[in-house]
């Protein structure tokens, strides 16, 4: 079962909580602030107890980036886009009867309400908008962020009757306009949109399992190896030491490869103990009393893992022989490191004739074309939405739709049927591979 953290407010607990039922395979647990400078804390306890974090919005994971980095949460956040606002002044209207340029707003980014004016081509719209635009700049400091000036923005206006409602974004702001008898709301959160965010959580918890359960292999070169009588006890001790590495790594050293040296392990294992991974490196070094090369390999088969460690290890000698040296490759042929030093990350290239053809006749790059091939194999050649290509992708659903539709335009994908989403919408189409592209990746 998933264990996903869903942290907000009370409000926003409340709201969303009443879509839990619908995933009876997921277990939620909620993490509720009153003030968002709890939301350290909260992180911190999240890291120990959930797979995945679910943010109630932008300022909340703002307020969160360096712990989420700190415990290598993955996380995401419920989108605030112009539905949000639509939906937000319409209640407005509808219930208060109060015009436009009568109301206060804070958000996001101004563009969010302009949109929606232009789309329903209204020229006379509020005149009273404070927004936020760097809190999509998460290296930003959290203490410019006073949530007091918004406060303050909305009642002057109010106390100047220069409006007679106020709209935030901002449960924060809400709950002290409340305190104050200020009239406002907090913006309207479309169901949908809740359920949406729930389900990427899900998709994100997957594909975080499937790539901890990736194969992960170490290979180690010992600079200097010694070519004499003594090498067969020096052997000996190295394996010796390695297998005292291995156990921290819940891994095993092979006994069949030796310079370089080979241990298994699944990369979950791995980064769990990423911290330490300097230290152990350290200590093996003085063990040995040698600098040593470490190539590490990710990989969805023993072959490809073992592959991208060979290569990642060629790349440390490139880089130095006179000094321990670490590099990774990882299944998407994206190379990082030096470790623990000034990391730099590079994609080497394909040199694969027909993948780069391919990737030609689709317009697309070779590395997004092999990476969609992972795709493929990480979902066990089953049928998929444009959703959940678009999860793994990190892009839109249109974007995943685009390259879908390449695919189908040459024949290497056909529709196979389609589901019923939660709600009562419109049913999503699901694709899997032709004949014509099983016989290309000889399956």
């Amino acid at each position: 079962m998933f264990v996903i953290g869903v942290l907000g407010s009370n409000l926003f607990i409340e709201a969303i909580s009443e879509y839990y039922p619908l995933f009876p395979e997921v277990s939620f647990v909620d993490y509720t602030y009153e003030s968002p400078w709890e939301i350290d804390h909260l992180i911190d306890k999240a890291g120990k107890e959930v797979d995945t974090l679910l943010f109630s919005g932008a300022i909340a994971f703002y307020f969160g980036q360096r712990k989420i980095n700190e415990n290598k949460l993955v996380a995401t956040y419920v989108p605030f886009h112009e539905f949000v606002v639509s939906l937000s002044l319409f209640s407005i209207y509808f219930h208060k009867k109060i015009p436009l340029e009568k109301i206060s707003i804070d958000l996001p980014k101004q563009d969010f309400i302009e949109n929606v004016l232009k789309e329903i081509q209204i020229s006379n719209g509020p005149n009273f908008i404070k927004d936020y635009p760097w809190i999509f700049n998460f290296e930003e400091e959290k203490s410019s962020f006073d949530f007091s000036q918004f406060v303050q923005f909305h009642a002057e206006l109010y106390k100047e009757k220069k409006t007679q409602f106020a709209l935030t974004s901002i449960h924060a702001v809400y709950e002290d306009l409340q305190k104050l008898g200020i009239p406002s709301i907090y913006m309207v959160q479309p169901k949908q949109t809740l359920k949406e965010s729930l389900e990427k959580s899900i998709s994100l918890t997957r594909l975080k399992k499937t790539k901890d359960s990736q194969i992960a292999v170490l290979s180690i070169k010992v600079n200097n190896y010694p070519s004499h009588p003594d090498e067969q006890v020096f052997r000996l001790q190295i394996l010796q030491h390695l297998h005292d590495m291995a156990r921290q790594l819940n891994a095993r050293v092979s006994h069949d490869h030796f310079q370089p040296f080979l241990i298994y392990t699944n990369r979950g294992s791995l980064e769990a103990v990423q911290k330490e991974r300097l230290q152990n490196i350290l200590e093996l070094e003085g063990k040995i009393k040698s600098s040593i090369q470490i190539g590490i390999g990710y990989g969805y088969t023993m072959n490809d893992a073992e592959n991208h460690a060979n290569q990642a290890l060629y790349f440390t000698e490139k880089h130095s022989s006179e000094k321990t040296t670490v590099y990774l490759l990882d299944e998407d042929k994206k190379l990082i490191g030096p470790l623990f030093e000034n990391e730099k990350h590079y994609t080497l290239k394909n040199e694969d004739q027909e993948i780069q053809l391919l990737a030609e006749q689709l317009k697309m790059t070779a590395k997004n074309l092999l990476r969609f091939f992972d795709f493929l194999r990480i979902n066990q050649f089953r049928s998929f939405s444009a959703q959940e290509l678009a999860d793994y992708f990190a892009v839109s659903r249109r974007s995943a739709e685009r390259i879908i539709k390449r695919f189908l335009e040459q024949k290497y994908l056909h529709i196979t049927g389609e589901e019923q989403p939660y709600d009562q919408g419109r049913p999503r189409a699901l694709y899997n591979i032709t004949e014509k592209l099983s016989n290309m990746l000889n399956l």
